[in-house]
């Protein structure tokens, strides 16, 4: 699997990519969801992207489709917030995932 995970890469989010590399995942990283549109409109495969809840995903979501990219999104976050929670799904993640992570949902 190709994960991209969008985000500031410290605290749990680093533990998170660690144990999908420890599964077998190929991960890369950018910090902004802008970034990950150009990573993707450039070339860089992705299978899912794991997205701190901090960062627009609406707008990362619409941008991608408005560049016919289609990869789905899962949120996480530390310190499960319901509110942002439920406005990453209601933005069109699939998953939210609360950090820090178990390992059988990164897996």
């Amino acid at each position: 699997m190709r994960l991209l995970v969008v985000g500031k890469l410290d605290g749990q989010l680093s533990s998170a990519v660690k144990m999908a590399m420890s599964a077998g995942a190929k991960v890369s990283h950018v910090e902004t969801a802008s970034a990950a549109t150009h990573a993707l409109r450039a070339g860089q495969g992705a299978d899912l992207l794991l997205v701190d809840y901090e960062i627009d995903i609406a707008g990362l979501i619409a941008a991608n489709e408005a560049e016919r990219i289609r990869v789905p999104v899962v949120a996480c976050g530390v310190g499960p917030d319901p509110v942002k929670a439920a406005a990453a799904i209601r933005a069109g993640a699939k998953e939210f995932i609360p950090l820090p992570p178990e390992a059988e949902l990164i897996a």
